[in-house]
């Protein structure tokens, strides 16, 4: 535990951080001043808002830029990142689909049953119309 605990403030100590608010079309410039020798890593992280379009660029001041031994693992997750970002948005529509589909379904049910109890009433007046067309048919008229 106690080990655990030397090593965080270690990392935490020895390592930098830096967190910006960059506007649109706005250019940010950082430099760092090491030893010859010592490697050194550049990673950034879009926070909020954007299209995560962010151009990093580094200069060669005289001093070799070694490419990131895990470009192909950022590829991938890259293509990770657009699936799912594709998959979202087929969700997306599907819901806005199901939805749109589901007031369809619901308003010509409620057509349906409208309709249902008009004809029930129109047979029940139909029914009742010819009881008293019969019974006026059949009735005797006597003189006295």
């Amino acid at each position: 535990m106690l080990l655990e605990v030397l090593l965080t403030i270690y990392c935490f100590l020895e390592s930098t951080a830096y967190f910006i608010h960059i506007d649109a079309n706005e250019e940010q410039c950082f430099f760092d001043r090491v030893t010859a020798g010592t490697k050194m890593g550049l990673i950034f992280e879009v926070a909020e808002g954007g299209f995560l379009d962010i151009d990093v660029k580094v200069p060669l001041f005289g001093f070799l830029l070694v490419p990131s031994e895990s470009a192909k693992l950022e590829d991938m997750v890259r293509e990770l990142s657009s699936a799912l970002t594709t998959v979202k948005h087929e969700q997306e529509y599907m819901e806005i689909r199901e939805r749109v589909h589901r007031l369809i379904n619901e308003s010509t049910n409620s057509r349906v049953v409208l309709w249902a109890i008009f004809e029930a009433v129109v047979l029940v007046a139909m029914s009742f119309g010819q009881i008293y067309y019969l019974q006026r048919f059949f009735e005797v008229r006597r003189v006295v």
